[in-house]
């Protein structure tokens, strides 16, 4: 009975101490590897700027959300720039195109943008965000 107890115990022990993995502390971000090398400048809701290469939001090099029924994907080739506003719990992507027109889109507020600097990596939802510059793709380096 009491060797029951002390196992039981142990394995309580066990699960709350690995229950206890991620308070909310700081931890390491991982940037996905996109298919481009994109050059982008992300603004976020406190005014700071951050210039960044390997741009992606969730790993991939395109935005994507509804325009009105529909489900659009638009290729960052084709998007200037997006700023983002929040109304009535609605977060839409306000996308200037590259020819000049604008596209409102409603995008999901925990999507992850993802970037490389010069000194680590960086992570932020959308829903931080306030604008992103596209600056275009980095040119591959030429090896020696």
């Amino acid at each position: 009975m009491k060797r029951g107890c002390f196992v039981g115990l142990v394995v309580l022990f066990y699960v709350f101490l690995v229950g206890m993995g991620g308070l909310g502390g700081s931890a390491s971000v991982r940037v996905p590897e996109p298919t481009k090398n994109y050059d982008a400048t992300v603004t976020d809701q406190s005014n700071i700027s951050t210039r960044l290469e390997k741009f992606s939001l969730d790993g991939q090099t395109f935005l994507s959300g509804k325009l009105g029924d529909a489900y659009i994907s638009i290729s960052f080739d084709k998007i200037e720039s997006i700023e983002f506003v929040l109304q009535d719990k609605t977060l839409t992507a306000e996308v200037q195109l590259k020819d000049g027109k604008t596209v409102p889109v409603v995008v999901d507020k925990g999507t992850p943008c993802y970037g490389k600097l010069a000194y680590g990596n960086f992570k932020i939802a959308v829903e931080d965000v306030r604008s992103i510059t596209l600056h275009g793709k980095v040119p591959r380096e030429k090896k020696p």
